[in-house]
């Protein structure tokens, strides 16, 4: 990836003060950081955070958060296609505040990703790790030391979209099943 893009995306976040426990919006940049299409993993990272004061007791909040994204195209009870996402794996590492609501199902009409997104070998690795404690399938141990053993992402693709199929009852069907076509 190249280090000099500039592609982002600014969403409202709700946060919890830790000082006083008091609720407030924030609104970050986010960065799509790696991910591969053909898997429906996104990872997104917050960039420019957007720091501010809680209203209620001033405590200085900043918003650094890392979570995995998976979308999926289908079309709604109308007939219009849209692009249904939901967040997993939240790595909150804010200051001041903790934030609250990102795993949430969301539904747009399209998604737009950067040309030159990505599954980079360390982001490989800890995508099998994730999906590993999540579905506990062995199989994804052989795929992390493959990528370990120094073999291409592009070579275990295919067995890791495999084994992210079988797994729909967690990786999917859990999310998208509060909205039914």
């Amino acid at each position: 990836m190249s280090s000099d893009r500039i592609w982002f995306f600014s969403e409202d976040v709700n946060v919890s003060c830790c000082e006083c426990g008091k609720e407030t919006t924030l609104n970050p940049d986010f960065d799509e950081v790696a991910g591969d299409l053909r898997l429906n993993f996104v990872k997104v990272r917050s960039t420019i955070p957007d720091s501010g004061t809680c209203p209620q007791c001033g405590n200085e909040m900043e918003v650094v958060v890392t979570y995995w994204r998976r979308e999926f195209y289908c079309k709604n009870k109308d007939g219009k296609e849209v692009c249904r996402y939901f967040n997993l794996w939240l790595k909150d590492d804010s200051s001041g505040c903790s934030v609250e609501g990102l795993e949430s199902l969301y539904e747009t009409s399209a998604l737009d990703h950067p040309d030159d997104l990505a599954l980079d070998s360390d982001s490989a690795r800890e995508l099998v790790d994730l999906l590993y404690k999540t579905t506990r399938d062995e199989a994804l141990l052989a795929v992390g030391e493959s990528l370990k053993n120094g073999n291409s992402v592009e070579s275990v693709i295919p067995e890791l979209k495999r084994i992210i199929d079988s797994h729909d009852d967690v990786l999917k069907d859990k999310y998208l099943s509060q909205y039914p076509l």
